[in-house]
């Protein structure tokens, strides 16, 4: 049962971080925020570190996001099934807040700059979140790994 709540809450808050990166787009895309704005009031070399930056955060976080939570379920292995319940319900936040920042981060800076290289480190980051989806089965197999 408490596994149950556990996958519930875990999906709310990714499709939360689904639709918040919606909205973000469909404000630039329906015209409630101008695109390009940031570009108009930057110098050349603030620009040109906003778009350094949003590679080298995707760089950063999308590997950590998911070594970490897979680092962090290995340490619980042999643990009570509370323990890795505990761990895979924050690690798993975690991970979302993560992938989450990247996603956004790159969002603001594509819509903000208009450079396109930050739409692609925002789809990585996206591919890297539908990866992510908490699902009772890898919690099932984290659970069953430590009965061994």
């Amino acid at each position: 049962m408490q596994t149950e709540k556990t996958i519930k809450a875990l999906r709310f808050n990714y499709s939360v971080a689904f639709i918040a990166t919606i909205a973000i787009i469909v404000a630039f895309e329906g015209g409630f925020l101008h695109k390009g704005a940031l570009a108009n009031i930057l110098s050349p070399d603030n620009i040109y570190l906003l778009e350094v930056s949003s590679v080298m955060i995707t760089i950063a976080l999308i590997p950590a996001a998911l070594k970490t939570f897979t680092r962090s379920m290995k340490k619980v292995a042999g643990k009570g099934k509370a323990q890795v319940l505990r761990t895979f319900s924050k690690m798993s936040l975690v991970r979302i807040s993560l992938l989450f920042a990247v996603i956004v981060v790159n969002a603001f800076i594509y819509y903000g700059l208009n450079y396109n290289g930050a739409l692609y480190c925002g789809l990585f980051g996206y591919c890297a979140l539908l990866y992510s989806y908490p699902t009772a089965n890898t919690l099932d197999s984290f659970m069953n790994n430590n009965e061994e």
